[in-house]
Order: C-alpha cells, then structure tokens, then sequence
C-alpha cells in the first residue's frame, strides 16, 4: 500500500467522524494508533475545579473525553485491530481553555473556545504526544483539508488548509490557528467526504457502535450553553447586579450579570419598549449592558489582534506590501456558520492599534456586518484557502 510504514496518530473522541476517519487511515495502509484525550470530567462533582459536573438545573454537558465516549472509541479501536489509549489533559485543558474563556467572558468578551482549544490542546498536546510516540501524522474527524504545493524559488513546500468539500460541515474556521509546521504533520481523512452521505453510511457498513451517535453541539463542558451559571459556580458566587441603558446613558432597566447577555441579542433583554431594542455594548469594567436599534448593531470594519498565520508569514507580508493602502482582497468570516464575506485586509495604523494585545489588523468589508462581537475569532480566506486568522478587539 502507498503509506505503507506511516504512523499515525488517530484522535478518536467516540463520535462517527474520528471513526470512520480511523478506519480509512487504516485501508489507505498507515500503521494506526488511537488515541482520546482526557479533558473535562463531566462525571465527577466539585464546583470551581476542572473535574466539576456541571448539574441543577443547567443540565449535564457531555464533557469532552467522559467515560461513555472513551469506551465508544475504545470499541471502535478494537473493532479496527489498532492499539488504544486514554491520554490525561485535564490539566492543561483547564489552564489554556477553560480558565482563559471564563476570563474573557467577566472582561465583556465573545469567546471561541473550540478554536483556542485546536490550537492549543488537539494540535498542541496531542501532536507533541504523537511525536514522542514515532508518528509523523496526527489525524482527526474534522471536516477541512490540507493540500501541499511547491515552495517559492525551490524553497520547502507550503501546506494550506482548505475548506471541507461538504460546506455544510467545514471546520476550517475553527482551525485557522494551524501553522506551518503542524499542517505539515496533520491528516484529515474526510476532508472530501460528505456527514450523511459518505461517513454515517461507512460507519453503518462496518457496524460502528457511533454510526448514529448525534453530533456534539455547543461548548462542550458548558451544559446547555449556559455560560453564566457555569462561571458562577465556578468562581462560587452569584455575578453582580447592574444598569441596562440605552445609548444616552438612560437607565431602562437592571441586569442579573452583564455576562448573560451578547452582542446582537434580542430576545430575554427584561426590558419593555415599544419598538425592538438590541445589546449594541458590554461593559464589563462599569457592569453595564447598552441597548440600541438595530441600525447601531451595524459597521462596515474591525480591528483584530492575536493573528495566526496558517499559510507562510513571508507570503503573507509580502502580499499585504503589495496591496498597500488598498488592502489585500479577502473572504472573511467573523462567525462559525457564516458565508465567506468580501473585504480588504492591511496593517492596523498606530490610533487603531490601540488596545489591541500585539500586531493588530484592519478588515474593511464591502457590506456593512450585523453584530460584530469582540472576542470573536475572524477568520480570512484566499477563495477556498485560509490565510489566517485572529481576534475581534472592535467593529469600526
């Protein structure tokens, strides 16, 4: 077979997608091992640790790597003959996610955990663990592609990470923190694969325990997405009281924690009126909530810090030279399920540079976004490529 002698490392999560992804790697001829990460316990009581059970009436999360997920993909290893494992990153979960959201969320912010979290734990601890163990890939279920091409002037070859051909189900938003050297070492097996078409009815031909195994949904240690009660019980406390105003300062009304609420939200505001009001404004320094119209909810710009570059660096600076004040022509997405948005990417200047943690950028789109969250990851694109990504700081 081609790849014949070629370790890889399988994330399995005991969903159908690392399943099926497993069992391809192996028809294609790797030498595969499996591998779930130990992340959240979701099974073991304690509030304010990072082992509590989220319960009451918030519901129970389906923590990431609980015991009926690590056995489901424990099953499906030994259906394929490939050694298994349970690797512990409890710890390291809770001091690169799990605390950096709820800090993010008590400074006013819209936080992408699911990114942070590729970044730093899928494709940080557990490609480190892959290498320790001889592989040279790291695979997973995600639904995106890796292509390779030739380097400028006979250089190293660039890999670029791709949209998934099922639209639908592309992960690349969430991946944009991969870099050069870890798209060198990753494989995603159903990158040209359809969810319905293709894996579910793999894994009903090859009798997988997660052939119909419903895909996870929200933040995976929040239950039912409740953000605030979970970093209530984290932090053992109840999140203070404040004002709700509109725009000029009026007081309409009073909040049970400014966290509660996010930019663009309608619907739960407590608020009586006579026309449709929106968060337009989270302050989490004075604890207030602003309320506008909807036209205010609106701008045509951002400034972002944060940047990660997936395709090479010098590529990329060498094209934002190029396009000078103009901007370079991007797709950009400032949310998971949106279509990709024509705009211009160039460098932040000196006064918009202002608050933002390291390099920050400008992205001028061609028509005005609705309800651009601070915290948020933008994500830019070349047509189906991405270049790169970072983090909301404001819309202009």
């Amino acid at each position: 077979m081609a790849h014949e002698g070629r370790r890889v490392l399988v994330a399995m999560s005991g969903g159908v997608d690392s399943s099926v992804a497993a069992w391809l790697l192996k028809q294609q001829g790797y030498t595969c091992l499996g591998a779930t990460m130990r992340l959240y316990d979701g099974e073991d009581a304690g509030a304010g640790a990072a082992g509590a059970e989220l319960s009451g009436s918030a519901g129970t999360a389906r923590a990431c790597g609980n015991r009926a997920d690590i056995e489901d993909a424990r099953a499906v290893a030994e259906r394929l003959g490939i050694p298994f494992t349970v690797i512990d990153c409890r710890a390291r979960f809770e001091r690169d996610v799990i605390e950096p959201f709820v800090r993010a969320y008590e400074a006013g912010l819209t936080p992408n955990p699911c990114a942070i979290c590729n970044r730093r734990i899928k494709f940080g601890a557990l490609l480190e663990h892959a290498r320790e163990l001889g592989c040279d890939y790291l695979a997973t279920g995600h639904y995106a592609r890796v292509a390779r091409r030739a380097g400028d002037a006979g250089g190293a070859p660039v890999f670029e990470l791709r949209r998934a051909q099922d639209v639908s189900k592309d992960q690349s938003y969430f991946l944009y923190g991969l870099t050069q050297d870890v798209l060198a070492h990753v494989l995603f097996p159903l990158g040209d694969l359809t969810k319905e078409g293709d894996v579910r009815r793999i894994a009903r031909e090859q009798g997988f325990e997660t052939a119909a195994k419903r895909d996870s949904q929200g933040i995976c240690f929040v239950a039912d997405n409740d953000f605030a009660s979970f970093i209530e019980r984290r932090r053992g406390q109840a999140l203070p009281e404040g004002d709700v105003l509109d725009t000029a300062g009026t007081l309409l009304g009073r909040h049970r924690g400014a966290i509660r609420y996010t930019v663009g939200q309608r619907k739960g505001l407590g608020v009586a009126a006579a026309h449709p009001l929106y968060v337009t404004r989270i302050d989490a320094r004075a604890n207030t909530v602003t309320l506008s119209e909807e036209a205010d909810l609106m701008a045509g710009a951002l400034i972002a810090d944060a940047w990660t570059w997936s395709v090479p660096a010098t590529e990329l600076e060498a094209a934002l030279d190029r396009a000078g004040d103009a901007g370079l022509p991007v797709s950009v997405r400032i949310r998971y399920h949106q279509q990709g948005q024509a705009a211009c990417l160039k460098r932040a200047s000196d006064a918009e540079r202002a608050g933002c943690a390291d390099e920050a950028f400008r992205i001028d789109f061609a028509d005005v976004q609705r309800a651009i969250a601070p915290g948020q990851a933008v994500v830019v694109y070349d047509g189906d490529t991405v270049l790169g990504g970072g983090r909301i700081v404001r819309a202009v």
